[in-house]
């Protein structure tokens, strides 16, 4: 009998607090629960805010992926884009074509027949736009990584604190593709391997690309609501749509694309949801050069291509984060075992036939049973007010050591963190870099 037949399934939702922060059956973490509004009701009205790239360019965009998931639960009844052909692509795709479609956000927050707002747009934007939302008494869905600096993530996890909202992060490796990851973690905990001392995370390589040459933006594109909070530039096209995440002013490329899920894993078996590394250095390739920090080139592509980052992690384990094969290796005292999204292979596993975990495994980790799919949890909580799985404070956990790699190949040396106070050692350069001052008229207002 596999794994997969000893672990029970019921209709609980998930505890985090410590494992995956507070449980949807503990309350909040902190903060008065508001009173529901529409959100309590069978269907919620939700907003997109962002659609994704144009189609025919790669695929269909995150944006129309999670509203497809939320149309089984909610009406969508506004589309918010700044590419005009996306927005009107998005609306015959999810609402056809019945949907309200605007450029401005803003225009979404006051409205009344909004409950709840899914972010899908580039990840420059993933901050303010949630601490509007929140503010503006919408829940939140939103796509990985929440931020592009370790600061934004303190100021959401504040307001989802100050304010009660439901946040939920788009970080489904916690809850789908068959609990894989969640049972790869129920080994761990449960010693299967020993005493955990290393990790290798691998991730796919940086795209390369560049140099590309400036262009007047097209008509259907408002260029300076794209930018928003980013440095004003002259507009390039492979700055925009998917390819936004190879540049730093936007993302961080592969070390937070998808190292927002793998990193979130390892440290989730680890049990550093509730903190993260003490040490991080590492070397990588880039198609430009840095000095001090930033690139010296605006018109190639500048995030990390190839990488190799080692974290030190409180309990004596290193987590190795490198470009090469997707997934993550755990390897312990006793034993060594893989995961991706597409297999759970190694010895351990094996042994499950003759030795399987209790059948609570799973239970354990997420105060109850492993909800049936990530959006599913969200508009669950949004009935029960309570946290959802991948709450704001424990993502803020994991996508601090993504910044972390990142600033430490861009900076060149290794740095010392404080996770508690959320700070580098005796280093104000590195410093410097925890947060990033926004465009006037963009703001994060609190």
């Amino acid at each position: 009998m596999g794994l997969d037949q000893l672990l029970t399934r019921r209709d609980v939702l998930g505890n985090a607090a410590g494992m995956l922060a507070a449980a949807c059956a503990h309350g909040l973490v902190a903060g008065e629960s508001p009173a529901p509004s529409r959100s309590a009701l069978a269907r919620p009205r939700i907003a997109l805010l962002g659609a994704g790239w144009l189609p025919g360019i790669k695929r269909q965009g995150r944006g129309i992926a999670i509203g497809k998931q939320a149309l089984a639960h909610a009406e969508l009844t506004t589309i918010c884009e700044v590419d005009a052909v996306a927005g009107e692509y998005a609306n015959r795709i999810l609402c056809q074509g019945k949907g309200k479609v605007v450029t401005d956000y803003r225009q979404v927050l006051d409205r009344s027949d909004v409950d709840a707002v899914l972010i899908a747009t580039p990840d420059h934007w993933h901050a303010k736009m949630s601490i509007d939302a929140m503010l503006a008494g919408k829940d939140v869905y939103c796509e990985k990584p929440a931020t592009l600096t370790i600061s934004e993530g303190r100021q959401m996890a504040d307001i989802v604190a100050r304010t009660g909202r439901v946040l939920q992060v788009g970080t489904q490796q916690r809850t789908e593709y068959d609990h894989r990851f969640a049972r790869a973690v129920a080994l761990v905990r449960a010693g299967r391997i020993g005493r955990l001392t290393r990790i290798h995370v691998g991730i796919e390589q940086g795209l390369t690309g560049g140099p590309f040459a400036s262009a007047q933006p097209p008509a259907q594109l408002d260029w300076n609501l794209w930018l928003g909070p980013a440095p004003e530039t002259p507009y390039i096209p492979q700055r925009t749509h998917w390819t936004f995440r190879w540049w730093y002013e936007y993302a961080g490329g592969k070390l937070t694309d998808w190292g927002a899920h793998h990193v979130d894993i390892a440290q989730w078996a680890a049990d550093q949801l509730a903190g993260g590394p003490t040490r991080v250095q590492g070397n990588a390739e880039f198609q430009v050069p840095y000095r001090e920090g930033y690139p010296l080139r605006d018109d190639t592509y500048n995030t990390p291509t190839t990488f190799t980052v080692e974290c030190e992690i409180p309990g004596e384990v290193t987590m190795l984060i490198h470009s090469g094969d997707n997934g993550i290796l755990f390897e312990g005292t006793e034993g060594r075992f893989f995961v991706n999204r597409g297999k759970l292979t190694g010895t351990p596993v094996e042994q499950l036939r003759d030795n399987p975990l209790p059948r609570d495994a799973l239970e354990q980790l997420y105060g109850g049973a492993p909800p049936a799919s990530h959006m599913e949890n969200f508009f669950q909580c949004l009935r029960t007010r309570t946290q959802p799985v991948s709450d704001m404070e424990s993502h803020q956990r994991t996508i601090t050591t993504c910044h972390l790699a990142n600033l430490a190949l861009r900076l060149g040396r290794p740095l010392a963190w404080d996770a508690r106070e959320e700070t580098f050692v005796n280093d104000p350069q590195a410093n410097s870099f925890l947060a990033r001052t926004a465009r006037s008229g963009f703001e994060i207002k609190t």
